[in-house]
């Protein structure tokens, strides 16, 4: 209480009605510096992690945030090379696709198929003798996880590779005809994605039969024997219109020499590929188009993605590390850890060292903040210092009337803490109001510059307007605290005044 008492007598006599000129300048000039630098930072600091949660939901729509991939510990196992031997298997090596759907886990046949290699890793077998599943007991473990996270989905996919041939038709002369030619990556269509229907682009013309969604379904058109394709928008820049026909080429192996193999196509859409580094050559292509490809072909992903796997997709990004430190868990109670390797977008090939960027990017920007603010509330050194200078008088006074040194230091200390706390929330307001109407700001300097003032490709076609809540967090502690620490050495002086000294000199 009597600190209490201290503190408010001090507030009579150092914070006068009538200040003078110099210091109402100094405050107001203080208050607008920091202000400015807390709207400066909470807007870079907005937009930056807007756009890292833009690219990592383009990095995750097509390929999900979290992967499954078979280990080496899947390919040698006899679970896996023992369709190579089996008549019941067409003596061919089956992918994780197909031995979910095959009606028995062992086809062999010691009556008529042939002898085991003696180099062969023994049968994985359980309790009563029939041989480990891998691939059906992976699927209830997920099927499992779904019924308890209800908004992650899964799916397995291919990967593949062929020579694109499109028919393009102009209208520069009558019945010309030329063709596009290009190597391309095929991944299977993942119709489990959540994402796929934000991917799709809308048709240019609707009386041609597209690719569309109903009720949450990916209905694709059927013409004929051809399959449906989705290829990347960068092709529709290219004449390519939804309904040329075309044929994806390939090598397979026959009796006496390779042969080339055609599967008919039809552009079914166009879908946005992100930022995957071959995105722009990465068709979505029906399983059994890879199927027929990949039987008697071994294909190698260009960036290092494993060719076959599981997908899946959980609704929050955030959630990701969670679901994977759950899926480790119920792959290790299953006995099923040496098979499977869980990755998550982090670790990803193609999204690695993006992610390590991403990190490195936003380690360096809240350090430049700090600098910045720190900066920024050096003025109220200044302001304080002037202060104290212009109240000398009062503060004698109050020290002769038994105000202790800490009533004076906590004074001018709280001063710095408020014109932080004052600063951060003009600051902050004036940062929600600018973001708010970022894209009419964004026109003007479009307008000003007679150009786009942000690159679409990399930008997108709006900047991301959410103020970030982590941005605000770390204004919120910085200001004031760094408020704080530049008023301490005001208040230091303050309490060293001595009463007599300054009395005898008024």
């Amino acid at each position: 209480m009597i600190a209490l008492f201290e503190l408010q007598v001090a507030l009579r006599y150092l914070l006068p009605r009538k200040r003078s000129l110099s210091t109402t300048l100094v405050s107001w000039l203080s208050i607008l510096i920091i202000s400015l630098v807390v709207w400066l930072v909470l807007i870079f600091l907005s937009v930056t992690s807007g756009m890292e949660r833009n690219w990592l939901k383009k990095l995750t729509s097509l390929h999900a945030p979290i992967r499954i991939t078979p280990t080496d510990a899947y390919y040698a196992s006899y679970y896996y090379r023992i369709d190579s031997l089996s008549a019941a298997s067409n003596f061919s090596l089956k992918t994780i696709g197909e031995k979910s759907t095959s009606p028995f886990s062992d086809p062999y046949d010691p009556e008529r198929d042939p002898e085991l290699p003696l180099y062969w890793q023994p049968a994985d077998r359980t309790a009563d003798g029939t041989l480990k599943d891998p691939v059906k007991e992976l699927l209830n473990t997920l099927e499992s996880l779904h019924s308890a996270m209800p908004d992650i989905a899964y799916q397995d996919y291919e990967i593949s590779g062929a020579l694109l041939r499109i028919a393009l038709h102009t209208d520069t002369f009558e019945g010309a005809t030329s063709y596009l030619s290009q190597m391309t990556y095929l991944l299977s269509l993942t119709d489990k994605n959540p994402h796929l229907q934000e991917l799709l682009l809308p048709p240019t013309n609707m009386q041609i039969p597209h690719a569309y969604f109903a009720q949450g379904h990916l209905h694709l058109p059927q013409q004929g024997n051809s399959f449906p394709v989705l290829l990347p928008k960068n092709y529709r820049e290219s004449t390519v219109k939804i309904g040329d026909r075309g044929t994806l080429n390939f090598t397979a192996p026959s009796a006496a020499a390779s042969q080339e193999m055609r599967i008919e196509i039809y552009v079914a859409g166009f879908y946005d590929p992100g930022i995957l580094s071959v995105g722009n050559k990465c068709i979505l292509v029906p399983p059994e188009v890879i199927h027929s490809i990949s039987t008697g072909n071994q294909t190698f992903s260009p960036d290092g993605t494993p060719t076959n796997g599981i997908f899946v997709w959980t609704h929050d990004l955030s959630n990701t590390p969670h679901v994977a430190e759950q899926l480790n868990l119920r792959l290790a109670k299953a006995g099923l850890s040496s098979y499977w390797k869980v990755a998550t977008y982090e670790n990803f090939e193609f999204s690695k060292d993006l992610m390590l960027q991403f990190r490195s990017d936003k380690t360096l920007l809240l350090l430049i903040a700090s600098i910045i603010l720190l900066v920024a509330c050096s003025n109220i050194i200044s302001l304080l210092t002037l202060l104290v200078n212009d109240k000398k008088r009062e503060i004698a006074s109050l020290q002769s009337m038994g105000a202790s040194s800490f009533s004076i230091s906590a004074i001018f200390a709280s001063c710095g803490i408020a014109i932080g706390v004052f600063s951060c929330l003009v600051g902050s307001l004036t940062a929600l109001f600018t973001l708010k109407h970022l894209d009419t700001l964004v026109s003007c300097l479009s307008a000003l510059q007679g150009r786009s003032a942000f690159n679409p490709a990399f930008f997108g076609s709006s900047l991301p307007n959410q103020l970030s809540a982590e941005a605000l967090l770390f204004i919120c502690i910085a200001t004031p605290l760094l408020s704080l620490a530049a008023g301490l050495i005001p208040a230091w002086k303050a309490s060293r005044i001595r009463p007599s000294s300054s009395l005898r000199s008024e």
